[in-house]
């Protein structure tokens, strides 16, 4: 009796158990496995059931919006590695040709499988190369989906952090507004009140002239005062900006009565940094106003030195003064000047008047 006896060519695919257990062992992976760990779960699975030696996934994916490498680019590549546990010493890249998954036109991966027996035994199991390619399929659309996720994450913290700044300059702003028309704005409201109580003393003892003279400094300060006001509104410090501190401070001060400057001739003419010469000549109109909110009538001092220490200013009134009783007084005057490094001593005791003092050092 003949037997006859089929050959085929190649090694012979498998069972359709071995199916199962290709895909059992990615979708019975215990909870939420991450996508990385799906694909080596499958080089895994597919390296026991086709007997190779080693599996790389090559999972192609778009590239990330930062992407700053070569323009022509048009994806990126994560590789997923299995080795047999008895070939750890076996060489890689023997130069095996890739077998290229694709979904219609998109790429899903190029898997390398070794040696080229079980590549080939996966080329002619078409059960287990359909189920391949959609695994691979399933784990890029979670590693794409992971990329999105992260970058819309991302962009709601850079968006929230961009508004947390924005409106925290919203307030810096609003509150450097705020102060600047209290420093500025506010010494000459005060100049205005008293040039007021004058014309209505003058008029009161029948002096129609010197109310006279009194309305004009009143007319002057009327157009100074709008001055100020315009300029803190455009965030300038005219004249300060044009022509610095020692001009800007006696551009406000020289009209008053009480007011005495003593400024050192090395300052005329010589700039500091523009932050600290508006911090400078606002705390300085700040103490001006002070002297004359709270002591009205005493004569005020505003001295102006420059030294090795650094730039200062003392704002000396002859008024009632008042007892400090240990505390600081004149909180954001003091903290102006800490924003250029500068610092604030206040000097007072009833009947002996009071003493501003600041000094930046440069």
């Amino acid at each position: 009796m003949r037997h006859s006896t089929q050959h085929t060519d190649g090694p012979s695919p498998g069972t359709p158990e071995d199916v199962v257990r290709v895909i059992d062992a990615v979708h019975g992976l215990p909870g939420r496995p991450l996508p990385g760990v799906q694909a080596e779960a499958l080089a895994r699975a597919l390296g026991g059931c086709l007997g190779a030696t080693t599996v790389t996934v090559a999972l192609w994916l778009p590239l990330p919006t930062d992407h700053d490498t070569d323009a022509a680019a048009e994806h990126t590549v994560e590789e997923y590695h299995w080795p047999a546990a008895d070939a750890e010493a076996a060489a890689t890249g023997t130069g095996a040709t890739p077998m290229r998954l694709c979904d219609g036109e998109q790429v899903l991966a190029d898997l390398v499988v070794e040696p080229p027996a079980a590549a080939d035994r996966l080329r002619r199991w078409p059960e287990l190369h359909a189920v391949t390619r959609l695994l691979v399929s399933d784990i890029q659309a979670q590693l794409i989906t992971a990329g999105a996720e992260r970058l819309i994450g991302e962009s709601t913290l850079l968006l929230a952090d961009t508004r947390l700044r924005a409106a925290g300059e919203m307030e810096h702003q609003r509150y450097q507004l705020e102060r600047d028309l209290h420093d500025g704005a506010q010494h000459h409201m005060v100049a205005l009140q008293m040039s007021l109580a004058m014309v209505e003393h003058q008029l009161d003892a029948g002096n129609a002239a010197e109310a006279g003279q009194h309305l004009d400094r009143l007319r002057e300060l009327l157009a100074s005062t709008e001055e100020v006001l315009h300029t803190t509104a455009t965030g300038l410090l005219a004249p300060l900006t044009d022509h610095g501190l020692v001009a800007a401070l006696t551009t406000r001060l020289e009209a008053l009565d009480t007011v005495t400057l003593d400024i050192d001739p090395e300052l005329i003419g010589y700039r500091y940094l523009p932050e600290v010469e508006a911090a400078v000549y606002l705390a300085c109109l700040e103490a001006v106003s002070n002297a004359h909110k709270h002591a009205p009538g005493a004569a005020v001092t505003l001295t102006l030195r420059t030294s090795r220490r650094g730039l200062s200013f003392e704002v000396d009134d002859t008024g009632p003064g008042f007892d400090t009783e240990g505390r600081m007084p004149l909180r954001q005057l003091a903290a102006r000047l800490a924003s250029v490094d500068g610092t604030l001593t206040v000097r007072s005791s009833p009947t002996t008047g009071t003493r501003i003092s600041g000094l930046v050092a440069i």
